[in-house]
């Protein structure tokens, strides 16, 4: 799983609920978790180690915050995807009025 960057989540992010999460599979070639967050909901910021999947499962809108100061805002499209290439480090936040759904592919190798 993406490294949790918590001090840095805590210093710079801490007003906003953490969303949920839970991982359904990890195996020696990926890492599957399901993320629900809900409007206001962040998911901290973490950093991606390895080339990731998002795969889009509802509507709704997620801004990235970067390093750098830099924002982009997503809009989410059920049933689309995109490969993603690690290293990223960021944290997603659920700009939206509704529970913004997704599954995470963390590709091992």
């Amino acid at each position: 799983m993406s490294t949790k960057l918590n001090e840095k989540t805590s210093h710079l992010s801490s007003e906003r609920k953490i969303a949920s999460h839970t991982v359904l599979l990890e195996n020696d070639e990926m890492i599957v978790t399901h993320w629900v967050l809900k409007p206001g909901e962040q998911t901290g910021w973490h950093l991606h180690e390895m080339d990731y999947m998002p795969i889009q499962l509802s509507q709704g809108k997620l801004m990235f915050e970067f390093p750098d100061g830099s924002t982009k805002e997503i809009d989410y499209v059920p049933r689309t995807a995109s490969i993603i290439k690690a290293p990223l480090e960021h944290n997603a936040i659920n700009t939206s009025d509704k529970d913004v759904i997704a599954l995470e592919i963390e590709f091992k190798n």
